[in-house]
Protein backbone atom coordinates (compact mmCIF):
# COMPACT_ATOMS: atom_id res chain seq x y z
CA UNK A 1 0.00 0.00 0.00
CA UNK A 2 2.80 2.32 1.26
CA UNK A 3 4.41 1.76 -2.30
CA UNK A 4 0.61 2.53 -4.28
CA UNK A 5 0.58 5.96 -2.30
CA UNK A 6 3.78 7.00 -3.12
CA UNK A 7 3.43 6.99 -6.88
CA UNK A 8 1.48 10.34 -6.96
CA UNK A 9 1.26 13.60 -5.15
CA UNK A 10 -3.08 13.33 -5.98
CA UNK A 11 -5.31 12.86 -3.22
CA UNK A 12 -7.21 9.37 -3.84
CA UNK A 13 -10.31 7.42 -3.18
CA UNK A 14 -10.08 4.19 -1.35
CA UNK A 15 -11.44 2.32 -4.89
CA UNK A 16 -8.69 3.69 -6.65
CA UNK A 17 -6.17 2.96 -4.53
CA UNK A 18 -7.83 -0.67 -5.03
CA UNK A 19 -7.44 -0.82 -7.86
CA UNK A 20 -4.25 -0.18 -8.16
CA UNK A 21 -3.71 -3.00 -6.00
CA UNK A 22 -5.53 -5.21 -8.25
CA UNK A 23 -3.69 -4.09 -11.36
CA UNK A 24 -0.53 -5.37 -9.41
CA UNK A 25 -1.82 -8.71 -8.75
CA UNK A 26 -1.94 -8.47 -5.10
CA UNK A 27 -4.29 -10.81 -2.91
CA UNK A 28 -5.48 -7.55 -0.58
CA UNK A 29 -8.98 -7.47 0.06
CA UNK A 30 -11.00 -4.23 -0.14
CA UNK A 31 -11.43 -4.44 3.52
CA UNK A 32 -7.98 -4.74 4.29
CA UNK A 33 -6.69 -1.89 2.27
CA UNK A 34 -9.28 0.49 4.58
CA UNK A 35 -7.44 -1.39 7.46
CA UNK A 36 -4.21 -0.11 6.38
CA UNK A 37 -4.85 3.64 5.12
CA UNK A 38 -6.64 3.91 8.37
CA UNK A 39 -3.87 3.00 10.02
CA UNK A 40 -1.52 4.99 7.80
CA UNK A 41 -3.87 8.07 8.73
CA UNK A 42 -3.43 7.15 12.89
CA UNK A 43 0.49 6.68 12.57
CA UNK A 44 0.47 10.12 10.37
CA UNK A 45 2.13 8.36 7.28
CA UNK A 46 -0.75 9.69 5.27
CA UNK A 47 -3.16 12.22 5.67
CA UNK A 48 -6.95 12.59 4.23
CA UNK A 49 -8.79 14.81 2.72
CA UNK A 50 -12.58 14.93 1.92
CA UNK A 51 -14.04 15.24 -1.98
CA UNK A 52 -17.29 17.63 -2.37
CA UNK A 53 -19.30 14.73 -1.65
CA UNK A 54 -17.70 13.66 1.69
CA UNK A 55 -15.66 10.79 0.22
CA UNK A 56 -12.43 10.73 2.05
CA UNK A 57 -9.23 10.68 -0.23
CA UNK A 58 -5.80 9.49 0.83
CA UNK A 59 -2.04 10.92 -0.12
CA UNK A 60 1.06 10.54 1.72
CA UNK A 61 1.61 12.82 4.54
CA UNK A 62 4.02 15.38 2.86
CA UNK A 63 4.23 17.85 5.96
CA UNK A 64 3.74 17.49 9.24
CA UNK A 65 2.20 21.11 9.92
CA UNK A 66 -1.43 22.30 9.49
CA UNK A 67 -2.40 22.88 6.21
CA UNK A 68 -5.60 23.44 3.80
CA UNK A 69 -6.10 22.56 0.68
CA UNK A 70 -6.88 23.65 -2.65
CA UNK A 71 -8.29 20.15 -4.86
CA UNK A 72 -9.28 19.64 -8.08
CA UNK A 73 -12.10 17.83 -8.48
CA UNK A 74 -11.18 15.93 -11.38
CA UNK A 75 -7.66 14.55 -10.71
CA UNK A 76 -7.00 15.23 -6.92
CA UNK A 77 -4.29 17.65 -6.93
CA UNK A 78 -4.13 19.58 -4.14
CA UNK A 79 -2.28 22.75 -3.93
CA UNK A 80 -1.99 23.76 0.24
CA UNK A 81 -2.42 26.99 1.51
CA UNK A 82 -2.25 28.63 4.95
CA UNK A 83 -5.11 31.13 5.84
CA UNK A 84 -3.12 33.06 8.12
CA UNK A 85 -5.36 36.02 9.21
CA UNK A 86 -8.38 32.95 9.38
CA UNK A 87 -6.00 31.41 12.04
CA UNK A 88 -5.05 34.64 13.54
CA UNK A 89 -8.83 35.60 14.42
CA UNK A 90 -10.30 31.91 15.11
CA UNK A 91 -6.98 31.62 17.76
CA UNK A 92 -8.00 35.07 19.07
CA UNK A 93 -11.81 34.21 18.88
CA UNK A 94 -11.23 31.05 21.28
CA UNK A 95 -9.04 32.51 23.73
CA UNK A 96 -11.86 35.51 24.24
CA UNK A 97 -14.58 32.64 24.33
CA UNK A 98 -12.37 30.35 26.66
CA UNK A 99 -12.53 27.52 24.09
CA UNK A 100 -9.68 25.43 24.06
CA UNK A 101 -8.18 22.47 21.69
CA UNK A 102 -9.99 24.30 19.04
CA UNK A 103 -10.11 22.40 14.99
CA UNK A 104 -11.51 23.54 12.26
CA UNK A 105 -11.89 22.18 8.28
CA UNK A 106 -11.54 24.53 5.40
CA UNK A 107 -12.00 22.99 2.11
CA UNK A 108 -11.71 24.54 -1.42
CA UNK A 109 -12.24 22.57 -4.58
CA UNK A 110 -12.05 23.63 -7.93
CA UNK A 111 -10.74 22.08 -11.56
CA UNK A 112 -7.04 22.53 -12.10
CA UNK A 113 -5.03 23.84 -15.05
CA UNK A 114 -4.12 21.14 -16.88
CA UNK A 115 -7.87 19.40 -16.41
CA UNK A 116 -8.87 22.78 -17.59
CA UNK A 117 -7.38 22.74 -20.86
CA UNK A 118 -7.42 19.27 -21.17
CA UNK A 119 -11.49 19.01 -20.74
Amino acid sequence: MFDILSTGENFRSVQELYRQVQQQKSQIGLTTVYRILQGFEEDQVAETQRAEDGELLYRLRTTSEHCHYLLCRQCGRAESFTPTAFEEHTTEFSRVLGYADLTHHIDLYGVCPRCRSAG
